[in-house]
């Protein structure tokens, strides 16, 4: 797999394989931009395309090859003649993990696409809530937009 150059010698494409498949994207482009151009659905919370990637929710990892870890895709750029897995055991479990987490600290009953991630990656987001830590503060309400709830 080799970048497609122009007659000027700069790279005007960067070849991936998505899970077997070789996929074209612009230089730049993230692993996740790579997935999207392929039309695979990977979860993201906390990214948004007027963000910058802040890499801190963890389930959009995939697994690059010769990598020991998992990769944030929201943040990671695509290299030319990466290969990587959005669906191998590793990252299913991983993010599988990332949302039970997420259940044990924060009430996802309003958050309809969280829970859909949940069901697919067969998350039981009320796992840890048994054994959880209990701080027993009042909420405390600064103005409309922040508030705190410690538990």
């Amino acid at each position: 797999m080799t970048a497609i150059r122009s007659t000027t010698g700069s790279t005007t494409q960067v070849t991936v394989r998505i899970d077997g498949d070789e996929v074209s994207v612009e230089p730049g482009a993230t692993i996740l931009d790579a997935c999207n151009a392929h039309g695979i659905d990977t979860p993201t919370i906390c990214y948004a395309e007027n963000l910058t990637p802040v890499n801190v929710c963890r389930v959009c990892v995939v697994e690059v090859e010769g990598n020991r870890t998992r990769v944030p895709s929201c943040s990671r750029p695509a290299e030319d003649g990466m290969e990587f897995q959005t669906d191998s055991d590793r990252v299913r479990h991983s993010r599988k993990m990332v949302l039970e987490f997420l259940g044990s600290g924060v009430d996802l009953s309003q958050a309809p696409e969280i829970n859909e991630y949940s069901a697919r990656y067969e998350a039981d987001v009320t796992r840890y809530l048994e054994d959880r830590a209990v701080l027993d503060e009042p909420i405390r309400i600064l103005d409309e937009l922040y508030i705190r709830d410690y538990d």
